[in-house]
């Protein structure tokens, strides 16, 4: 599988990984009787992790949209051969992952200790991705480089090249000089 291909899978894995995690946070349940209002988590204490665990929809959100439209900046630039799309997104993902990381902290730290449980398997999605994505960047970080370093070649593929030969200088038949010109191009 050449660097393109595995750049193309990697930004399809990343869309199709961010809509699964945004399904999963924005699908939580939160109160577990709407009568009683048990909620999961503790009593919010004033802090950075209350002000997280209230905005933790908006952020999931926002972190997520941002993701899906630098995976399609990946998938862009992966087909047209731009590397400065490519650097984006390696960038961005570290920041994302760890943005991700740090908020699954933040919120575990409030959850009630009966669903402790809970806690540990949004850690174990958390890492199992972050584990994939900067798996995959030093593919990307690759493919970046090769096309930083790569010279330049012309859009225009598809001119044909000009022959040295004229066609009154080969004798021949009509179907060996189809093959002969077949051939120069």
């Amino acid at each position: 599988m050449n660097d393109k291909m595995f750049s193309l899978l990697v930004g399809i894995f990343s869309i199709l990984s961010t809509v699964h995690f945004l399904i999963f946070d924005l699908n939580e349940v939160i109160i577990l009787d709407y009568e009683a209002q048990f909620s999961i988590y503790m009593d919010a204490k004033p802090g950075i992790g209350s002000w997280v665990l209230i905005h933790k929809r908006n952020i999931s959100t926002g972190l997520s949209t941002f993701t899906i439209m630098v995976s399609f900046l990946l998938l862009y630039c992966s087909h047209t051969r731009n590397y400065v799309g490519l650097l984006c997104y390696a960038l961005w993902i570290v920041a994302y992952e760890l943005t991700s990381f740090s908020m699954v902290l933040l919120v575990n730290k409030n959850i009630k200790e009966q669903f402790k449980e809970l806690g540990y398997m949004h850690l174990i999605f958390q890492i199992s991705r972050m584990l994939l994505h900067f798996f995959c960047l030093p593919f990307i970080i690759k493919y970046t480089y090769t096309l930083f370093k790569a010279p330049k070649t012309s859009i225009k593929m598809g001119r044909h090249r000009h022959s040295s030969l004229s066609t009154s200088d080969y004798s021949g038949s009509a179907a060996e000089l189809g093959t002969f010109y077949r051939k120069l191009n």
